[in-house]
């Protein structure tokens, strides 16, 4: 894997710090995320209980429906995607700018014979860090359905879930 990033970043470029950045950047969305869903969904599936006088603890309510996973998961993946998309775009314009400062070999990649060298160099490693990003946050979209269909009791979850999601995009 070494070898390969050494490969495919700018020549002398430290590529393991911008890993360590995107990667704090990466837990920092996910718990955020994470943290926005649980708190949606538990507002929710607090409104399923009432209280009953008589037995003192909390029933679940007659009639109630949880509203669709759709609803409850709202925009916390967009947080994801967008956050991708400025990843990609200031990584690759940090590893345009390192071409032109210091010994300015720009002018260098730009007579090399493989004409693309420059644009591989400047963006793969960018669009692999907005993959990564989109990737999770498809784990996450599993991960936050089975949390919805495994908590919520049964009597309560409207039919067709899973096909509701495909709404939300």
């Amino acid at each position: 894997m070494k070898r390969f990033l050494e490969h495919n970043v700018p020549p002398g470029y430290r590529y393991q710090t911008e890993c360590a950045v995107v990667s704090m950047v990466l837990a920092t969305c996910v718990l955020i995320s994470l943290a926005g869903f649980l708190s949606a969904f538990e507002k929710e599936r607090r409104a399923l209980y009432v209280w009953a006088w008589q037995s003192e603890e909390w029933v679940l309510g007659e009639g109630k429906m949880m509203p669709d996973f759709a609803a409850i998961l709202g925009n916390q993946l967009l947080v994801l995607i967008v956050v991708a998309a400025l990843v990609f775009a200031a990584a690759s314009l940090m590893h345009y700018a390192y071409y032109h400062s210091g010994s300015k070999s720009i002018y260098l990649m730009r007579r090399l014979p493989n004409r693309f060298e420059l644009h591989r160099r400047c963006l793969l490693m960018s669009l692999l860090s907005a993959l990564v990003f989109v990737l999770v946050a498809l784990v996450l979209l599993v991960i936050y359905f089975a949390i919805y269909m495994t908590v919520t009791p049964e009597v309560c979850l409207m039919p067709d879930q899973w096909q509701k999601i495909w709404s939300v995009f």
